[in-house]
C-alpha cells in the first residue's frame, strides 16, 4: 500500500465522509421566458442577487428581458419593480402579458416629485428594495437603475451589495438589478451582460 493510500485510509477511519462526493443543492429559479437565456442559465436564481446589464445607447434587449421575466414570474409569484428613473412602460409590459394584479410598481422619480423629498432617486430605490426584502412575500424584486448615471451607481459601496446578498440567502426571493454595467461583483450569483448585434446586410447595394 502506498503512503497516499495509507493516508487516505487513516483519514477515512476518522472522517468517513471526507472523500464522499459532494452534492450540490439544486437552487430554484425563475425562467425568463427567453429560450436562449434559460438554456444557458437555467433561469434567475432565487435566494440570490442577479445583475442584468446593457448599454442605454443601443437596444441591448434589457427591456424585453425585463418584461418577459415579469410575465413569467407573475404567473406564480408576487413581484415588485423598484423603478429608480420612473421609466417603466405599462403598455409594453401589458403586451408581454405581465400579470399586474401581482406586480407592485414603486415609482421613485414620480414619488420624489409628489412628496418634494430631497432623497435622491437611487438612494430612494435602495431603501425601497431593502424594505421589500425585509417585508418578505415577494418571489421577484427588480431594481431598475438603468436611468441612473454610471458615475452615481459606481459610488454604491460594496457593503450595500453584500448586505443584499446576505439577506437573500435566508429568503425565497430573487433580486434582479438592471443597470448599464455590473457593480455587485462577487455579491451577484449571476451576471448577464446584453449587447446589441451589429446590423448585417444580405448583400451590397
Amino acid at each position: 500500500m502506498t503512503s497516499a493510500a495509507i493516508l487516505r485510509s487513516s483519514i477515512e477511519v476518522r472522517l468517513p465522509s471526507a472523500f464522499a462526493p459532494s452534492r450540490r443543492s439544486t437552487r430554484q429559479t425563475i425562467l425568463t421566458g427567453i429560450a436562449a437565456i434559460d438554456a444557458m442559465t437555467s433561469g434567475i436564481p432565487l435566494s440570490a442577487l442577479t445583475e442584468i446589464c446593457g448599454s442605454n445607447l443601443a437596444s441591448s434587449g434589457k427591456t424585453s428581458l425585463l418584461h418577459s421575466l415579469l410575465a413569467q414570474a407573475s404567473e406564480k409569484y408576487f413581484c415588485a419593480l423598484v423603478d429608480a428613473g420612473d421609466s417603466f412602460d405599462p403598455a409594453s409590459a401589458e403586451g408581454a402579458e405581465v400579470n399586474f394584479s401581482r406586480l407592485l410598481w414603486v415609482r421613485c422619480g414620480s414619488y420624489l416629485e409628489k412628496t418634494r423629498q430631497k432623497l435622491p432617486p437611487m438612494e430612494q430605490a435602495f431603501k425601497a428594495a431593502d424594505m421589500l426584502l425585509q417585508s418578505g412575500g415577494f418571489g421577484l424584486i427588480v431594481m431598475d437603475l438603468s436611468s441612473i448615471p454610471e458615475k452615481i451607481v459606481r459610488r454604491v459601496p460594496l457593503s450595500s451589495w453584500f448586505r443584499f446578498s446576505r439577506v437573500l440567502e435566508k429568503q425565497n426571493t430573487a433580486l434582479v438589478v438592471l443597470g448599464q454595467r455590473p457593480h455587485a461583483t462577487s455579491c451577484a450569483e449571476l451576471v448577464l451582460e446584453l449587447k446589441a448585434r451589429p446590423a448585417a446586410w444580405p448583400g451590397k447595394l
